[in-house]
Order: structure tokens, then sequence, then C-alpha cells
């Protein structure tokens, strides 16, 4: 026999309800303390540019109304600035639209509010560089040589000699001073976290199969077609950033395989959603019964009569990727549209290509070298006086345009994009792909534990089938860092986004960048979320759970 408690049914439920509230409180109460009344660091090229006469010429317009060089119009940026400012429906109802077939992409969601995790108006990133800044040149410089090195394998990267020159290149424009490292065939295009410049380009987190419940999923897609690229020629790019014409989804593709070059790389996050990233890392991890951290009491010994399921187990880490991935977006978007409203890579482009034409400044034989162009480009002129990319870049344009039909067949400065859409319809920095892969990785890294990778693989010839990878040992943490820079990077790529969108920040920054140590890209910016999600959601179970304790992207630990 056994003593059964009478009214074992009956439960407190007021006691619940008090504590539901507290815990709710307490959320609330660590968002406001977290939340500074400081105001963001801005660079000021919006203000510098509209008193040199050329207002909107280092922002972001696209799909705004552009007079025929592609410069905006004064009244259709105000009228943008003017429905940011008021942050309303109606008021962005008012924006002055160029050709109407691309939209603006959700600019209101930069003020939507979140239930888990600090406010994303109360994070806080240095200014992104300057449009005449050094660091700015050199990023747009490593821009081009990604364009131009799309279809060159990456384990035939150590045996081009186009690497070789996009290295040698980049070293001699001082790529280590501004983003604080070399470039190497094992290190170029890569991120500069630990693990990344181990093993191969591609993490294995976006090469591994693995089962999705009863379901295999094999890390095969669809591949553009090799050597094309898109809007090479300026009358296509005036079309597209006035929104005359909305190309999107009119990609060329050419198969199926695991990825092999930046160019498939660049349509894997092309046609992502935002959790599928993170989430494919934890469904990866826990089909290998990767070691839970030392936080989780199932993981450390601390409960031993059951196991893990809807609190830190399955059901519960996984959910976390698409967490982040929705926070992330707003986070992305207050920086984006309210803070930044930085110019994407092909705008840049576009303005070394008014120049080298002679449309602004004069003389049309020395485009790179007048009074205008040192004016407009600052610290930055005398790197487009030096990089070899330029001719390179002519060369590749004109043979574009020539096999497509297009015009400008004599050659264009333009940025070869890998979409023929070009950049979506919103600012770039930070990047949003780099702000959520950052907070779903560091999600992951605080519930699973470091160690060796298991079984790691690389693609074989032809990339239908995986092979067992022999070399340097991979390790969870490191391949989940590499992941972060491969969903940040990959962007890149494709003419996207800049390095210092996603990467850059604290050392790595440039000499001349404020806030050194302040989040300056949106790795840190999602890394940052991470913590403050982690930290609500750990309040909210009943079991009781330890530390977190790992590295952070910037070789900091991170413990709480």
């Amino acid at each position: 026999m056994y003593d059964c408690p009478e009214n074992l049914s009956q439960r407190d439920f007021e006691a619940r309800r008090t504590e539901a509230s507290e815990v709710r409180d307490r959320q609330r109460d660590d968002a406001f303390d977290a939340f500074p009344l400081t105001q963001p660091d801005v660079n000021n090229d919006e203000y510098r540019f509209r008193e040199l006469g050329f207002t909107g010429f280092a922002s972001f317009t696209k799909a705004l109304s552009h007079d025929s060089n592609g410069l905006v119009n004064a009244d259709s940026f105000n009228s943008l600035l003017n429905a940011l400012q008021a942050s309303t429906q109606k008021a962005f109802e008012q924006v002055q639209l160029g050709g109407g077939n691309r939209l603006l992409v959700n600019p209101l969601n930069a003020y939507s509010y979140q239930s888990i995790g600090d406010d994303s108006h109360s994070s806080r990133m240095a200014a992104a560089p300057a449009f005449d800044k050094r660091n700015t040149a050199v990023d747009m410089v490593e821009r081009y040589w990604m364009a131009l090195c799309r279809d060159v394998r990456f384990d035939q990267y150590a045996n081009s000699g186009l690497i070789a020159e996009a290295c040698e290149d980049l070293n001699n424009l001082g790529f280590e001073q501004e983003f604080g490292f070399v470039c190497t065939p094992e290190t170029i295009f890569r991120g500069p976290y630990a693990g990344c410049p181990v093993g191969p380009h591609v993490s294995q987190f976006l090469l591994q199969d693995f089962l999705f419940g009863n379901q295999l999923i094999r890390q095969m897609q669809r591949y553009p077609r090799p050597g094309f690229d898109y809007m090479t020629d300026l009358d296509t790019w005036s079309k597209v950033n006035n929104g005359d014409i909305n190309p999107s989804g009119t990609d060329i593709l050419a198969g199926a395989r695991y990825i092999l070059t930046m160019r498939d790389a660049g349509q894997w996050v092309h046609v992502d959603f935002p959790y599928q990233s993170g989430l494919w890392a934890t469904i990866i991890l826990l089909g290998q019964m990767a070691q839970p951290s030392a936080a989780n009491p199932y993981g450390n010994g601390s409960i031993t009569t059951s196991e893990a399921f809807g609190s830190l187990g399955g059901p519960d880490v996984s959910i976390q990727a698409g967490v982040a991935g929705v926070y992330g977006l707003k986070h992305a978007w207050f920086q984006k549209w309210c803070v930044h409203r930085r110019l994407r890579p092909e705008v840049y482009a576009q303005r070394l290509e008014l120049f080298r034409r002679g449309t602004l400044g004069t003389p049309v034989h020395s485009p790179l070298n007048n009074e205008k162009f040192n004016s407009l480009f600052g610290e930055g002129a005398e790197v487009w006086r030096t990089t070899r990319v330029l001719d390179r870049i002519f060369e590749h344009n004109r043979q574009q345009n020539v096999a497509d039909s297009r015009g400008d067949r004599d050659g264009t400065w333009l940025l070869p994009m890998g979409f023929p859409e070009g950049s979506p319809v919103h600012p770039a920095y930070p990047g949003g792909h780099s702000v959520f892969i950052g907070a779903a990785a560091t999600v992951a890294k605080a519930y699973f534990a470091d160690g060796p990778f298991p079984n790691p693989v690389v693609p074989a010839e032809g990339g239908d089938r995986l092979v067992p990878y022999n070399g340097s040992d991979l390790t969870i943490h490191g391949e989940l860092n590499k992941l972060i820079a491969n969903i940040t990077l990959f962007r890149d790529g494709a003419g996207m986004h800049w390095r210092t969108d996603g990467t850059a920040f604290g050392s790595n920054a440039s000499r001349d960048r404020p806030g050194t140590g302040i989040p300056t890209g949106g790795n840190l910016l999602g890394e940052s979320l991470a913590v403050s999600m982690l930290r609500d959601t750990r309040r909210t179970y009943r079991e009781t759970v330890g530390e977190f304790n790992f590295q952070g992207i910037g070789g900091n630990t991170i413990q709480f």
C-alpha cells in the first residue's frame, strides 16, 4: 500500500498565475534595462552628399524614382525619409517609387516588437564605413574579385591563377589592415573566426546529408549556369534600379549538385528561408547525437530518471532557429531602414562607371584622377588608381554583354551580379542573413558542446556525391563559425553585400571605424540577440539550467 495525497488533481492556479506573471515581468525588466537611450552612430553620408548637391548619392535608393544617370530624384528620396520618420502604414503609402515593378521590402518590420530577447531598437552597431573611406574601396575590390572567381571550385583555389591574382591585388591594397588577415588561397573569401580557415571552404552543416524526421535530406541543390552574370550593361542596371522591370525568378539553372563554387553558394542564399541554415545545423547535431552542453541538466548528469523532449530536447532546441530567424530580421531591419540606409555594392560600382563614361567628372581618358572623383571617393580614390581589378571587370563585362547580346559591348565597370534582379529592395547594412545565422548558430553553441565533428565529408568530382574528408581536424563549434561566415559571405559572392555588412568587427574593423569593440557587423548583432533570447528562454524551464559557457565569434568567452 502507499499513501495517496487527497485532491491530487487540484492545482494552485493562483500561485501559477503569479509565478507566470513574475517570469514575464523579469523578461520585461531585463529588456528594459538593456535598452540604451543614446542615438546610434551613423557615417553621415546622407548629410554629406546632400550638402555636396548629390542627394542620396551614397544611400540606399533602389526602386525609388531616378534620373537618366541612375541618381535618385530628391523628392522621391525625401518621401522615403518622411515615411521612415512617421513610421506609419499610411506614410509608407505615400513613398514615390520609380517604375513600380519592384516594391520596398517590409520597412514597417523595422518598427515591430518582439516577446523574447531585447527589443530591436535597443541594438547598437558602429556606423557603416563611409562611402569615401579606404575600407569601403578595398571591400568593393573584394566584391569584384568574388564575382570574377564565382566559377572557380573551392577545392581548386590553390591551383587557380585567378585566385592567386586576387590575393596579390587585395594584399597589395592593405586587406589585412582593413579586415584583420592576409589573403591566401586558404583564407580568401572566408570569415575571420576560429574554424573558418580550417578544412573545406564549405561548412559541414551545408554538406552533410541528414534525416529530417523520416525524410532523407540530401544537400544537393540546383546550381546556376556557370559563366553567366547579370546587370553588366547600364541599360539593364538602370531599369532594375528604378523598378522599371522585376526579373526575379528568371535565374538560369543548369542542374543539381553539392556546393562546389561561389556561384553555387550564392544560389543557396538566394532562395533559402531565414531559419533554414540554422535549422539544418540543429537537426544534424541532434541526428548525430551531439553531446549537450554542460548547462543542460539532461546532459550533465543532474537528471537521471527522465530524458529531454519539449524542454531542452529536440522539439525545443530545433525551434530556436526559427525564432532566431524572425527576430534577427527585426533587429536587422531597424538598423537597415531607421539608422544606416547604406547603399549596395552594385550602386557603388555604378558610380565608378559614371566616372568611367565621363558622366561625372572629366576628362574621360583619366576618369580616376580628377578633382570631383577625389572629392566624392576620398581615401578610396587611390585604391581605384592602384587596383588591377577594374581592367579585369571591364573585359569580363564586355564578354558577358557580347555573348548575351546586351548593350555596352565595349565593357563596363558595373558589378557582375549573381541574380537577375540584383540586390533586394532594402538597405545593405547589416545583412539580414548575417544577423539571423549569427543568432541561430549562437543558440546551437549554447545547447551543444564543442568537440570533434564526426565523419566529415567533401563533394567528389562533379559534386554529385560525397566522400570522406581527410585533413585537419574539424570541430562542431568551428563548423558553426564557418556556417556563420558561409551564409554571410555567400551573399557577398553574389554581389549583394559588403564584407563589413556581416563579418567585420572590433579588431577586424578598419582603423577609421568608430566604436572599436562595438558590434560592427550583422554576425555580432545576431550573437548579441541570441544571448538575450537565451536569457529569457532559460527562465521558462522547470529544470535547473546551468551556466552557458562558449566562445563567441570574436574569440571572447560568453558566459551567463
